[in-house]
């Protein structure tokens, strides 16, 4: 969710300074410096107040603002029982705002302005193993771009489309892991925020349109070296799009997405400062929709977020908290949420968390659901 968007930053910043195909090497923390580095909209549109969303068109791409992404994350099972978590995100960033060309623009197909990245992971919970990949291309004929009608975003054969006003088809495959997924919305979509407009900080336009679908069935295939697996499963849809920056003050965040046994939902996003101070609070934010599909906006008074512990990487040497107690009083919500598989880190050119946790209550089963760690 809120936290890729310093990758798509840090895609930005790579591409602006060497205009042409390459790999970013930028750090997290560089990536997290150039998204609280931007200033301005560069003529760019911004969300400054609620809009009416329209669908299907709001599932398709916004290309009058910077930065967008199509993000499922969500949980699988094979006819056995073996369970999967994946994540699937493509986003789209503009390099400039688009403009009618003159006649000294270069014909080069390079100098589009758009950039497609992508984040594939597969959590391969009874092996204990976490698979991630990143790729990203510009906006290119037959290799990456998005599309209205239907709505669609691909990059290379990574794919997300919209088949039918509540069905999704997705697909991703890179080094003998592929995934491939139908997805039908059996909840509402969520307006996240004041009716879809989600302020992130006190700057004006320092805000994201932002919906969510909750929950999709899934059903389709998960293929590893041991062969192709028939899973069925439980998908989460968010997306947002924006020409916002973090305030230079902010340094992360971490993001709940709970899928709940009882048929509820729950977001919750917590801005973390970079001084410790609690001033991100007012821009802490999400929603629950209860059983009935009622939903209840919350803030970051209404939650109560504990770390039961802490895990430090192998690999990076961050440490992440690790087993959450979350709780809102006022519905009379208490759960504990646990890793499905403790190592879920992004290691390659971006480090963060990203993973499948179980959700319990009363010491009972109470759903599944994805946590994301950002800026550790």
């Amino acid at each position: 969710m809120l936290g890729l968007a310093v990758t798509l930053s840090a895609a930005f910043a790579y591409l602006e300074s060497h205009r042409g195909p390459a790999n970013m090497t930028a750090a997290p923390d560089r990536a997290i410096a150039a998204l609280s580095a931007q200033s301005g909209d560069g003529g760019f549109a911004r969300a400054e107040r609620a809009r009416d969303f329209v669908f299907p068109r709001d599932h398709a791409a916004h290309p009058d603002f910077r930065s967008e992404w199509w993000y499922f994350t969500g949980h699988l099972r094979d006819a056995t029982g073996r369970p999967f978590g994946f994540q699937l995100t493509l986003f789209r960033f503009e390099l400039a705002a688009q403009q009618a060309p003159s006649s000294s623009d270069s014909s080069s197909a390079w100098r589009t302005p758009s950039v497609l990245l992508g984040h594939f992971a597969l959590s391969d919970i009874a092996s204990t193993k976490f698979h991630a990949f990143e790729r990203m291309s510009r906006a290119l004929p037959e290799v990456a771009g998005t599309k209205l009608a239907p709505p669609a975003v691909w990059l290379d054969d990574w794919r997300i489309e919209q088949q039918g006003d509540d069905a999704w088809h997705v697909h991703a495959a890179q080094d003998g892991v592929e995934l491939t997924l139908s997805l039908d919305a059996v909840s509402a979509v969520v307006l996240q925020g004041e009716a879809g407009l989600s302020r992130k900080s006190a700057a004006a336009g320092n805000a994201s349109y932002y919906y969510s679908i909750p929950k999709l069935t899934a059903r389709g295939s998960v293929g590893l070296a041991d062969g192709k697996h028939e899973v069925t499963g439980e998908a989460w849809l968010d997306r947002e799009w924006s020409t916002s920056a973090l305030s230079r003050e902010q340094s992360g965040w971490d993001w709940f997405a709970l899928q709940l046994a009882d048929g509820g939902s729950l977001m919750f996003y917590r801005l973390r400062q970079r001084d410790g101070n609690s001033d991100s609070d007012d821009y802490s934010a999400g929603s629950y929709v209860d059983a009935s599909g009622k939903q209840h906006r919350l803030s970051a008074q209404d939650l109560r977020i504990k770390a039961r512990g802490a895990w430090t990487s192998p690999h990076s040497g961050r440490v992440y908290p690790q087993g959450w107690h979350l709780e809102v009083p006022r519905m009379k919500l208490a759960f504990e949420l646990a890793p499905r598989l403790v190592d879920q880190e992004w290691r390659g050119r971006f480090q963060y968390w990203e993973g499948a946790v179980t959700v319990t209550q009363d010491g009972q089963p109470a759903g599944l659901g994805y946590v994301e760690l950002t800026g550790y």
